[in-house]
């Protein structure tokens, strides 16, 4: 038996005589540990059944916010991996799109080690979600979900996920900020984001984010770090807007969003070139709400001059000075609402500069 061997063995031997090691000291019970360790522990053994692990098999990765470059990347081999939470008792499972985006193949790991295949049943790209199918011997059970509505900065969190494949791990932190917006897959931005302090890591995403009540708050979606890893500025999206994606996913298999039917300029050329706040028009498709309400796009004369479309002001009672504030304003609207409109009319025709040429009120409807 070599040293290292024999060491081992020691180690594991029971204690008996003198200069036998030392045995492990028992587990706490209850009443060593504090009332707030008490109620963490029960909120994990609680939740963490309700939580599960994602195996993504494709054939090429892409950049993720959480997943770290793959040892390996050939078809068959993981690629992909991320946390889910189980949504309902029927086997519905919530995830980040980004974990499962060009899987050929997606498993499930259950907190039983029980592995089953998944399939996506809808995504929302726009807001990075998934929704997976998976078809358990026995009925699942959910998280509890509470709300994002009334959050506040220091309220206490815990993230449940498997960073770097480490099964369903605990962290801890509060509320570290509200509001936050991050760019979306499709350039279109998550508004509303909560930011925390919980370590978040690769393999954290589409975990849940949890209130000292066990109740999911948010989904974990990125982390804003230079080294990879968890930097204390965690993301994750506000259940209130995930539930209104998975709802739609889950009943119709895809996402439906009001639109105002326009293409818009992009910010920096109507900031920096023409030196105005709001969006400007580029485009308004056909048959769409803007064109019926009659409005404006960009467009050039027969002389080649280029004519400005309407410059979006306000929308639903909001200022707009960037595209992110038109956005936000579009969050609340639903497919089939009317939103109010107020918009500019520009005119640079005499050579003398950009001047308000108009200024009218029009309502789209989404």
């Amino acid at each position: 038996m070599g040293a290292s061997a024999a060491a081992t063995a020691a180690c594991s031997a029971p204690a008996a005589g003198k200069g036998a090691p030392l045995a492990a000291p028992p587990a706490p019970d209850d009443a060593e540990l504090s009332a707030d360790e008490l109620r963490t522990i029960g909120i994990f053994e609680r939740s963490c059944e309700s939580v599960v692990f994602i195996t993504n098999l494709r054939v090429a990765s892409g950049p993720s916010w959480f997943a770290a470059p793959p040892v390996l990347d050939s078809p068959s081999v993981p690629t992909g991996s991320g946390s889910g939470i189980v949504w309902d008792a029927r086997g519905h499972i919530v995830t980040n799109y980004h974990v499962v985006a060009g899987a050929t193949e997606l498993t499930v790991t259950m907190p039983s080690q029980d592995v089953y295949p998944a399939t996506v049943v809808g995504t929302d790209v726009d807001r990075d979600i998934a929704v997976l199918r998976v078809r358990p011997k026995q009925p699942l059970r959910p998280l509890p979900l509470g709300s994002s509505a009334r959050l506040r900065v220091g309220q206490t969190t815990l993230a449940i996920g498997c960073p770097f494949g480490l099964d369903f791990t605990l962290t801890t932190g509060v509320i570290s900020g509200l509001g936050r917006d991050i760019m979306g897959r499709t350039g279109r931005p998550i508004v509303g984001c909560i930011q925390t302090d919980a370590a978040l890591n690769p393999g954290s995403s589409g975990g849940p984010l949890l209130d000292s009540s066990g109740r999911v708050i948010g989904v974990n979606v990125a982390i804003l770090t230079m080294s990879g890893s968890s930097a204390g500025v965690g993301i994750s999206m506000p259940i209130d807007a995930v539930r209104q994606s998975v709802d739609q996913i889950i009943s119709r298999g895809h996402v439906l969003r009001p639109s105002l039917g326009v293409r818009m300029a992009p910010d920096d050329y109507v900031q920096r070139r023409l030196g105005v706040a709001g969006v400007l028009v580029f485009e308004v498709q056909p048959r769409s709400g803007a064109d019926v309400a009659g409005m404006r796009g960009t467009s050039r004369t027969r002389s080649g001059e280029l004519k400005l479309g309407d410059l979006i002001v306000r929308a639903g009672g909001k200022d707009v000075k960037t595209s992110l504030d038109l956005f936000k304003a579009m969050e609340a609207v639903q497919v089939g609402d009317s939103v109010e409109l107020e918009v500019v009319e520009l005119d640079d025709s005499d050579g003398l500069g950009l001047r308000e040429k108009g200024r009218r009120k029009l309502s789209v409807k989404a």
